[in-house]
């Protein structure tokens, strides 16, 4: 796992995107809704549920492009079915026990989501905005 992450540059900056996504949410909760921690809980507990989703989606991605067609679509319904269950076990948890909030855990969760929007703008940021295509600009055309 750790060679994913360092190896892995879009999913370092699919995690950027996913917590700079968490502070915004952390700031908009902590500003404009009371129980703080309660809120903060359930939303960092919902980000760091995308964050794993996201290192299982690439750490399966690497298994499946060995695979042949069929058992790769086995694998991806099986590992996406395990994803949100997990999930979902999570919430229950949460929902349950009252440790943190199930509505800001799902906005964190959600983080998933804005951190792959997010990508193109992080890698921008991330590389000082060098073409991305590795590719030196032609000048003169």
């Amino acid at each position: 796992m750790k060679g994913i992450l360092k190896e892995n540059q879009t999913l370092q900056e699919l995690i950027i995107g996913i917590f700079c996504y968490g502070l915004l949410i952390q700031v908009i909760l902590a500003v404009f809704f009371p129980l703080r921690i309660f809120r903060a809980i359930g939303l960092w507990t919902g980000l760091l549920c995308a964050v794993a989703m996201a290192v299982h989606m690439a750490w399966c991605l690497e298994k499946i492009v060995m695979l042949d067609e069929k058992g790769a679509g086995a694998y991806v319904r099986k590992t996406t079915l395990l994803r949100y269950l997990c999930v979902c076990v999570v919430l229950s948890v949460i929902a349950v026990t009252k440790t943190g909030d199930p509505v800001s855990f799902v906005l964190g969760a959600l983080g998933l989501k804005i951190g792959a929007y997010l990508q193109p703008l992080t890698h921008k940021i991330r590389t000082g905005n060098k073409e991305s295509s590795g590719e030196e600009p032609k000048g003169g055309e």
